[in-house]
């Protein structure tokens, strides 16, 4: 096997099974604490998210290409990373402290944020830049998953009721330490111990060619760490809990989305490199198969939302089967944004790039914050779709100055036959008010195989299946 489909099989591998093991204790989490005491670990999260980001400015980015590009374990510029990021921790934390009081955060949201913020210590000591700027996937790999496991495990056996909701911040705080403990002995057994020293001259010179990087980062986060915090300082902690139960979800969806980018990307800069004359070709082909298998899911998912919601986070999470339904539009548009992310990263326009989602971003920063204010907690919902929606239409734009971008009729038979899927299953859902029959209204699973075989008929029949398509797919993805 060759080292870059063992780098991509570590690289999921991680990925999939710390969300996985993640997932399954945020479940376990969201059915032990009430919604309230749920939303508060959200906003937790949250906050460390942004503050993580204040942290670490662009280095998990530029630094892991330093890496790739420097032989050795590169100690003084190691040494000067950690020390700097040791430093503006409790810089950091005294601000939170701060910001929190002067707020007047209800003081168990306050303790709960404080004690999510401690784990900015283990992160600042992470080295998981360096050991992917040095392809060590497989390393990275056992980190993550000894982080997600040390935390599944001590929530477990911690978290019994809501009132120990600030114990989940200490679960967290353990995952965390072991990764970090586990990546730090492995750096010193292979290059030795990093120096660590007062050295503010070598700290201005990473923030200089770090910052402009963790700007665009900082902003193009908001999407996860920004909707939690807007709905609690708008509507609830109850409110918080009911959007984070259905973005959670949303998660587990996205895992298409990673694998999409993971196999897009290199073939895409492949072609663009080499045979650029090609990649209208390979864009329209991976464009139209994205849609006809995408599309069905979606709406899939939309039918299965209300048994979903309730097998995975039980009673008390009956709103957020709306929730989840309105960020599957946020789903579709993310990952036909990741088409053409790719497609610019390939041409290597990261000026564009930089500046369409930069500003998407800060779009979705005032729109999540408008429309929670206007509509409450779907506004939040609403706010990141519509702003991914932008980014998407400024990423068409700047894609079609590289190359050519398919035809929006070449899409016309999937989206005829989704919305034919769509019909079907809305009338089956809610058949009762017709003809009085409940039983596939009862059992959501019926409806949607019946909506699926519709699907595949009328794509047939109009043929739109795009068997040539998935061939040509096939054989460059393999």
């Amino acid at each position: 096997m060759k080292a870059p489909l063992k780098n991509m099989i570590a690289v999921l591998a991680g990925d999939v099974g710390s969300r996985a093991i993640s997932f399954l204790v945020t479940v376990y989490l969201a059915r032990i604490l009430a919604p309230s005491a749920f939303g508060l670990i959200n906003i937790g999260l949250g906050v460390l998210g942004y503050l993580t980001l204040l942290n670490s400015p662009g280095i998990q980015v530029l630094e892991a290409r330093n890496a790739a590009a420097t032989p050795g374990g590169m100690m003084p510029r190691v040494g000067a990373i950690l020390s700097m990021r040791l430093f503006l921790v409790p810089l950091l934390l005294i601000m939170t402290a701060a910001v929190l009081a002067l707020t007047g955060t209800p003081a168990e949201t306050r303790n709960v944020v404080l004690i999510y913020a401690v784990s900015l210590i283990p992160m600042a000591m992470s080295l998981d830049w360096l050991f992917q700027g040095k392809e060590d996937f497989r390393l990275i790999t056992v980190s993550r998953l000894l982080n997600a496991l040390l935390y599944a495990i001590v929530a477990v056996l911690l978290v019994r009721s809501a009132a120990d909701v600030r114990l989940t911040g200490v679960a967290f705080l353990v995952g965390n330490w072991a990764a970090v403990a586990y990546m730090g002995v492995k750096y010193r057994s292979r290059f030795g111990v990093p120096p660590l020293r007062w050295d503010p001259a070598a700290w201005g010179g990473i923030m200089r060619e770090n910052i402009p990087v963790g700007a665009a980062m900082f902003l193009t986060q908001s999407v996860t760490n920004l909707p939690p915090i807007a709905i609690a300082m708008i509507m609830s902690n109850a409110d918080v809990g009911i959007y984070s139960a259905a973005m959670k979800l949303v998660f587990v969806v996205l895992i298409m989305d990673r694998t999409l980018n993971a196999l897009f990307l290199p073939i895409a800069t492949r072609y663009a490199t080499w045979k650029p004359g090609e990649y209208p070709v390979l864009l329209s082909v991976m464009l139209k198969t994205m849609v006809v298998i995408l599309f069905p899911l979606t709406i899939a998912a939309i039918m299965l939302a209300e048994p979903a919601v309730g097998l995975v986070f039980g009673s008390g999470y009956e709103e957020a089967v709306p929730l989840f339904r309105m960020l599957m539009a946020y789903v579709v548009v993310t990952m036909l944004n990741s088409l053409f992310v790719c497609t610019l990263m390939a041409f290597a326009r990261t000026t564009d790039y930089a500046i369409v989602v930069g500003g998407g971003a800060l779009l979705i920063c005032v729109g999540v914050f408008a429309f929670t204010w206007l509509l409450g907690t779907p506004g939040a919902a609403i706010g990141i779709a519509v702003g991914e929606t932008v980014i998407l239409l400024f990423l068409i734009r700047k894609s079609m100055v590289v190359t050519d971008i398919p035809s929006w009729t070449t899409l016309l038979k999937p989206v005829v036959a989704t919305a034919v899927m769509a019909l079907t299953g809305w009338a089956l859902m809610n058949q009762t008010r017709f003809i009085g029959w409940g039983l596939i209204y009862q059992t959501p699973i019926i409806a949607l195989c019946i909506s699926a075989v519709i699907y595949i008929l009328a794509l047939t029949l109009m043929g739109g299946i795009p068997r040539e398509e998935f061939r040509y797919l096939k054989e460059r993805l393999a």
